[in-house]
């Protein structure tokens, strides 16, 4: 196995180590409604640790937009900032000016960061933020054979779970399913 190999199977690793004990809290797999509230904000400190900004975290982004494929994140004060590592946006749906949502990918597993300043948790977070979903099985990164429509993605806010194929704009304007 060479190194990189062994680095990206170690991201991996910690990755569902570290998402996994929130998204269990409970038998049925899904977080009391008390509890959504600081989901979410574990969810933004996981955007933090695994897509942070160059400048900032996403605990205090009031928007986020897409401008010439890359992904801006304003504050209150005005400022902006990109993601440290651009390439990790790789997707949206929605307007570039308003998406509805996000997907950032990292060592090959996804999240995506549901906007909707109307949703349950959307309308009390700062960015609009809905949700925050990881693709859970994955296992799907290693087995190719698998179709992409039985990925289960798993929030990081409520802790439920579905399996349901997502379709996305890539940032150069393709096609982008997951």
């Amino acid at each position: 196995m060479n190194i990189q190999t062994e680095q990206l199977d170690q991201s991996i690793y910690n990755f569902i180590k570290q998402v996994m004990p929130m998204t269990q809290i409970n038998g049925n797999n899904a977080l009391a409604p008390q509890m959504q509230q600081d989901g979410l904000t574990y969810a933004k400190q996981i955007l933090d640790q695994y897509f942070p900004l160059s400048q900032g975290s996403h605990q205090d982004v009031c928007s986020y937009v897409i401008y010439y494929k890359q992904l801006l994140a304003f504050f209150a004060d005005g400022s902006q900032s990109g993601l440290a590592q651009p390439k990790q946006f790789v997707a949206l749906s929605g307007h570039k000016c308003e998406p509805s949502s996000l997907v950032l990918k990292n060592n090959g597993f996804h999240i995506e960061i549901a906007l909707d300043r109307r949703g349950e948790q959307g309308r009390h977070d700062l960015a609009g933020i809905n949700d925050v979903q990881v693709e859970a099985a994955l296992m799907t990164i290693v087995n190719s054979a698998q179709s992409p429509c039985q990925r289960t993605w798993t929030s990081l806010v409520t802790g439920q779970a579905d399996q349901h194929c997502k379709e996305f704009t890539s940032k150069d304007g393709t096609e982008y399913c997951l």
